[in-house]
């Protein structure tokens, strides 16, 4: 008998979440093998209407090659090399299949279950590199082959938080990329001085956890996390502060270190 998938609560869940959106873009080189089933148990997808959250799409190269070739080029080379040190998968793959998600918000996670699923499936299938679009991290295909059908809910596999400075620069901005996933807004720290960046991507990363859990949080709310007051405010960026997010954001004001 397999192992039933429980399905990833949210147990502070409360209505008024932006929809879920959730996209994987997988590349392999060639088509992919078509003889491995999808099995539930072995992929960790929770149930057959998880699956019916998910649409899936083949592109090959030869359709639009530059669009194609944006993926491992520019900024995004940088990201890639960064992750996969490697880039000869990405390099030479020639298909990408797009896993695209969006749903109502709601009090589970089963749609991200059903993504990270059928991307382990694709991986199976000959994909060896995938990008998640919305925290802009690229896996190796044969890390997302290791997770366990059974794993856990973590925050670090879906939402990344990152601390961008210039390489002179005393202060950084630190932000979230990912809770595009959860229907929040992600949420972004200016000017943060170096001596404080690991306590500040510490309550970031609490903030992000009680937002990925289902709490609603507007402009203008004030948050407590360890002693600390987090005042949020509508990211209204300039071109000079543009994150590139692409979706909406907070922007966290804090209250000074007790």
């Amino acid at each position: 008998m397999s192992t039933p998938i429980p399905t990833w609560q949210r147990s502070t869940f409360q209505p008024g979440g932006a929809p879920n959106a959730f996209q994987l873009f997988c590349f392999s080189t060639g088509r992919l093998k078509d003889d491995v089933p999808m099995s539930a148990s072995r992929f960790g997808l929770p149930s057959p209407e998880a699956m019916k959250l998910v649409e899936v799409r083949e592109l090959t190269r030869d359709m639009d090659a530059a669009w194609f070739d944006g993926f491992r080029s520019g900024s995004l080379r940088a990201i890639a090399t960064q992750a996969l040190g490697d880039m000869s998968a990405l390099d030479s793959a020639t298909q990408l299949t797009a896993v695209l998600i969006s749903r109502p918000d709601a009090a589970d996670l089963s749609h991200l279950q059903a993504g990270w699923a059928v991307a382990q499936w694709l991986v199976a299938r000959g994909v060896t590199v995938v990008l998640d679009a919305q925290t802009n991290r690229f896996w190796k295909g044969e890390d997302i082959a290791d997770w366990p059908a059974t794993r856990p809910f973590t925050l670090s596999a879906d939402v990344n938080i990152v601390v961008e400075a210039e390489p002179t620069s005393p202060t950084a901005t630190i932000h979230t990329r990912g809770l595009q996933k959860f229907g929040r807004a992600d949420l972004v720290v200016r000017d943060v001085p170096g001596e404080q960046w690991d306590a500040v991507a510490g309550l970031v990363r609490a903030l992000a956890l009680q937002l990925a859990d289902g709490v609603v949080l507007r402009a203008g709310d004030r948050v407590n996390i360890d002693g600390r007051s987090l005042t949020l405010s509508a990211f209204k960026p300039t071109p000079e502060t543009d994150l590139h997010l692409n979706n909406d954001a907070f922007l966290v004001s804090l209250s000074p270190a007790g």
